[in-house]
């Protein structure tokens, strides 16, 4: 038997919400027709009958009134009053007593009966149908995921064995499928041998049965996520192609932004021989200095194409100040991000961080932290049973005296990787108090709260679903790095048609999608042009690589990937 619950929620999404807010507005008119008759009763029994009720007791006579229960203790003695009392019987009848049961059943429990007699969720897709991508598992990583593949018009299915999943999906306009993710006969029914890529996101043993039932007879490429990186391997043995540890690689990517040990180049993205990095400003020359004034370009031949401060990215112009609270994103080779780590190699021997969390992720970071020799201090409620490698401070992390006795004051960094959003937000926000230029990197376990983390001080904020996106969205596109930063996208576009002969500037790309071009490839070149003059004309054949927000990716997609 189904909870109660999950039938109410059938009333709250889809077509049922819309009819919701007809019958809201019914029953609006509803009120002002009682209050209506509840005013004149009180008039025309003063006026015909020589008697004075309240307006409460005209309410009260009107609803007994309209709904034909007639008590008789409240009644009209002239043929005046009597009419009127017709009249609101009469009304009652048609509008209390018929169109409202009959929309409630036609709009709401009708269709709601149809859906649990009738529906029959897709369980197979055509025999044509090839070059999707499978999603086994669907939560905020697959979710940001999709919307990806929508905006690139990439076809894909989402497989649940959860027949309320399957029909909320399907009102959000997704497509699905309706079967066991380890039944043969199932897995052959959706295409599987003819899709572009399967994604496991469930958990290791029910991946691991994945992967070993399609290998059993194709061998589709599958992306799996792994709960525990020690799992790894087996899930490579079971037969994917790539087994991802999202935890790990969030407690690196979160180590890595904390420290300012070493203005070191961290690659985000590789485009063939092009790379696309980022560097801090802090421990560099060029803390204070203009781009004009930095002559990075100049000196290594790199572009500076972003400039990324808590949580605001910029196209940086020659009159760029360069803050130490920054992050330069860069595009160039690898012997150019070499020769700017020469130019920037001033390490700051005092370095500290704080981890505050050690659950898996905390625990990726220290690992980080420890293999580069970075002094940090992990603070958390409880012992990590499954990390013993380093000593933890016991205690709760939202105490400033804690902090103080654990040496913030000291702390150049922070990581901040509860499991919990509200703490992570209550801590980010204390620590920036008390240090106002720490670096502060901190964990969101929920997309719509990185924009509270930023505001609470966080220098920069990292969440599951995105990066887990990223990571697969790179992951099917066959790119050779699969991490993109928080809230930048980095892609590869071919030229729309629409745009053969006209100069960058009049292309009017960045005006119309926000979007930048970073460097464009040559038909018969192996190197790209990196930051191309505005009067650079495009040619047919050329590809784009530009750098944007998701939503400035989506806008491209929507304006010019349709005319390509």
């Amino acid at each position: 038997m189904k909870l109660p619950v999950n039938e109410f929620a059938f009333f709250l999404r889809g077509q049922a919400r819309k009819n919701l807010k007809l019958l809201v507005l019914y029953c609006f008119f509803l009120f002002l027709m009682v209050m209506t008759y509840a005013a004149l009763f009180t008039v025309l029994m003063e006026s015909l009958e020589g008697r004075h009720y309240s307006f409460f007791t005209g309410v009260y006579w009107t609803i007994i009134t309209m709904s034909t229960l007639g008590y008789g203790d409240y009644v009209f003695s002239t043929d005046p009053g009597h009419i009127f009392s017709a009249l609101v019987t009469l009304s009652g009848v048609v509008f209390m007593l018929i169109l409202l049961p009959f929309g409630m059943v036609s709009l709401f429990l009708a269709p709601w009966i149809e859906q649990r007699l009738r529906y029959r969720p897709k369980t197979q897709l055509h025999t044509d149908y090839s070059d999707h991508v499978i999603i086994f598992g669907y939560d905020s990583i697959t979710r940001a995921l999709t919307r990806k593949l929508i905006s690139h018009h990439t076809p894909y299915v989402i497989v649940t064995s959860d027949q309320d999943e399957a029909i909320q999906l399907e009102e959000e306009g997704l497509h699905v499928v309706f079967g066991r993710p380890t039944n043969v006969t199932f897995l052959k029914n959706i295409q599987v041998a003819n899709a572009r890529h399967v994604v496991a996101n469930l958990s290791d043993p029910l991946n691991t049965n994945i992967c070993l039932t399609i290998r059993s007879f194709c061998d589709t490429p599958i992306a799996t996520m792994v709960d525990e990186p020690e799992r790894t391997d087996l899930l490579r043995l079971a037969g994917a192609n790539r087994a991802i540890p999202l935890k790990r690689i969030l407690g690196s990517y979160l180590a890595s932004r904390a420290t300012t040990l070493g203005a070191m180049a961290h690659i985000l993205d590789a485009f063939g021989k092009l790379l696309i990095a980022e560097m801090p400003v802090k421990s560099t020359p060029f803390v204070g200095q203009t781009l004009a004034e930095a002559k990075i370009r100049q000196q290594t031949g790199l572009a500076v194409i972003g400039l990324w401060e808590r949580g605001t990215f910029t196209i940086p112009e020659a009159g760029s100040v360069l803050s130490p609270l920054a992050l330069m994103v860069l595009a160039g080779t690898r012997e150019q991000l070499h020769a700017l780590e020469e130019i920037t190699d001033e390490k700051d021997k005092t370095d500290l961080v704080m981890v505050l969390g050690h659950g898996r992720i905390g625990c990726s970071a220290a690992r980080y932290l420890e293999r580069r020799s970075i002094p940090f201090v992990i603070i958390d409620r409880t012992n990590n049973l499954e990390c013993m490698d380093h000593i933890t401070v016991i205690g709760d992390a939202t105490s400033r005296h804690l902090l103080m006795e654990s040496g913030i004051e000291d702390a150049k960094g922070l990581i901040v990787t509860t499991n919990d959003d509200s703490t992570n937000i209550f801590l980010t926000l204390a620590s920036r108090r008390q240090r106002p230029h720490m670096r502060i990197v901190a964990r969101s376990n929920q997309e719509e709260n990185v924009d509270q983390l930023y505001a609470a001080g966080a220098d920069f904020v990292i969440s599951n679903a995105s990066v887990g996106a990223n990571i697969l969205n790179n992951v099917l596109e066959g790119k050779e790095t699969i991490f993109l930063t928080e809230g930048i996208d980095v892609f590869r576009a071919p030229l729309p048609s629409t745009l053969v002969g006209l100069s960058i500037a009049e292309s009017q790309i960045r005006p119309k999608t926000g979007c930048s071009i970073v460097a464009l490839e040559l038909p018969e070149s192996i190197d790209p042009i990196v930051s191309p003059p505005p009067e650079t004309i495009l040619v047919e054949g050329m590809g784009l690589i530009l750098i944007g927000s998701p939503e400035e990716e989506e806008n491209f997609g929507h304006k010019f990937r349709k005319n390509s």
